[in-house]
């Protein structure tokens, strides 16, 4: 084997230019097949533009990353990725040993691969457990296009797509009538459509999160396919473990909430309501407790109750410590309060909401990729402000906790906004880590907007907002 063969980093080359067509091919395929499904529907708009949308970002993506920011995330994967096709190539057994073992060891055939690469610190992040990860879901894609960027680029926006569509499925079919407001929501937002593309952890947590929470809705709401529906979670849920565990313990926790406000608000009994709002408590407390002593051996055991605020103080001091990365550039970084204690953590909880939801402010921009984060940022601020100023804060949380899908909604994106918030002092990593909450942050005060009958049906924004 000649070692240090794929040390460069091109991420467009002169066979993508045939790669690329037949990529785009293979996925529009797929991309019909969706097309014809919802043959007849309201909802078939919207594929091809958020899937075309999808690719642009992932395109856009590539050429910010290499040309402009010049390294990220995304080479450390691809190199990676390369480093395995390499090894696969020389041996197809080794197919056995990287899909057979969740950690990569010094000990493992594969390992020199790594080691030799020419690039010089593959081993030490192919060692981490879910760098790793990254890797091993975008090997079949390079095995499928012969190592093209863009393609295990396409491949991976087309899943987050699917997730994203799945998750705009789950309320469109709560929700049909408001499906342009749900569709923006949960298909086109620019966070969405520019990190949730490429060779990156965050796309594949989204097609993830996607399949994961549509497939309990479908078990656990509807009631419907139940078996594949399992298949669904247990695969689902398996990639989120393996790649970012916090996002599946919060949904999880979060989904089960809902589940049992479902139940709950069936129960006409004033007595019985308040004895199951116990019993649901203590036994989350019990359930809480169980896990926390069950994660204690696992990649998830730092974010176990007992572990949460050091894994806090630990991220705070990775990202003071680090330089601008990815999407940030140019003094991205911003200060967050230091958790010394439950208190402190639990005290600063708003601030960390407000950096995920509502920043950066304008004064914050300091490169141009930050401009589109400013933007949106605005538009959650603006959407907020609009449901307080017109319902007042009493009406818009009774219709909050009114509706168990919406007190779903605002809770997953609190409590997941919330630690995003307090733990990344990135704004270009703050925009990647915060897109598994944004959508259902703005489902929730659409849904509240729509449940008050008080905004304009067609439109989000009315024409005066203050």
């Amino acid at each position: 084997m000649e070692y240090g063969e794929y040390s460069t980093f091109n991420m467009i080359r002169t066979q993508d230019f045939y790669l690329v067509p037949l990529c785009l091919i293979v996925l529009m395929f797929f991309i019909r097949s969706m097309y014809m499904r919802y043959r007849d529907t309201p909802i078939q708009r919207y594929i091809l533009p958020a899937f075309t949308l999808r690719i642009v970002g992932a395109i856009v993506y590539t050429m910010v990353i290499h040309y402009y920011y010049g390294f990220g995330d995304s080479h450390n994967y691809y190199q990676g990725v390369l480093d395995l096709h390499h090894a696969v190539s020389d041996d197809a057994s080794f197919l056995k040993d990287i899909y057979g073992k969740l950690k990569l060891e010094r000990t493992d055939r594969i390992f020199p691969y790594f080691y030799y690469d020419g690039y010089g610190v593959s081993q030490y992040y192919m060692q981490e457990v879910r760098t790793y990860n990254v890797s091993r879901f975008a090997l079949p894609f390079s095995l499928l296009f012969n190592k093209s960027f863009l393609c295990i680029s396409f491949c991976i926006s087309f899943l987050s797509f699917h997730g994203s569509w799945r998750i705009f499925k789950m309320f469109y079919e709560m929700y049909p009538t408001i499906h342009k407001k749900i569709a923006l929501a949960t298909l086109f937002l620019p966070s969405l459509l520019f990190w949730g593309t490429s060779l990156l952890k965050d796309p594949i947590c989204v097609a993830a999160l996607g399949y994961f929470t549509y497939a309990c809705y479908s078990a656990l709401i509807k009631k419907k396919n139940i078996t594949s529906s399992i298949i669904i979670i247990i695969l689902s849920g398996l990639v989120l473990n393996n790649l970012k565990p916090y996002i599946l313990l919060c949904m999880s926790a979060v989904f089960m909430l809902w589940v049992f406000l479902r139940v709950r608000d069936k129960i006409e009994d004033k007595t019985m309501r308040i004895v199951s709002t116990s019993f649901f408590v203590a036994a989350a407390m019990a359930v809480g407790f169980f896990l926390s002593n069950s994660l204690a051996d696992s990649e998830a055991s730092q974010f176990s109750s007992d572990k949460l605020l050091g894994t806090v103080q630990k991220q705070q001091a990775i990202f003071g410590n680090a330089s601008d990365e990815e999407g940030g550039g140019g003094g991205s970084k911003f200060s967050v309060a230091k958790a010394e204690s439950p208190l402190q953590l639990a005290a600063s909880f708003p601030i960390g909401i407000v950096n995920t939801f509502f920043r950066p402010f304008p004064w914050d921009v300091r490169s141009p990729v930050a401009i589109l984060s400013a933007l949106e940022a605005f538009a959650f601020l603006a959407l907020t402000w609009m449901c307080f100023r017109r319902l007042g804060i009493k009406q818009t949380f009774n219709i909050m906790f009114s509706e168990p899908v919406i007190a779903f909604c605002f809770i997953f994106a609190i409590l997941f906004g919330g630690i995003i918030g307090l733990t990344t002092t990135n704004f270009g990593a703050l925009s990647r880590y915060k897109i598994p909450c944004i959508p259902f942050y703005a489902m929730a005060f659409i849904l509240i907007m729509h449940r008050s009958g008080k905004f304009n049906q067609p439109f989000i924004f009315s024409k005066r907002l203050f």
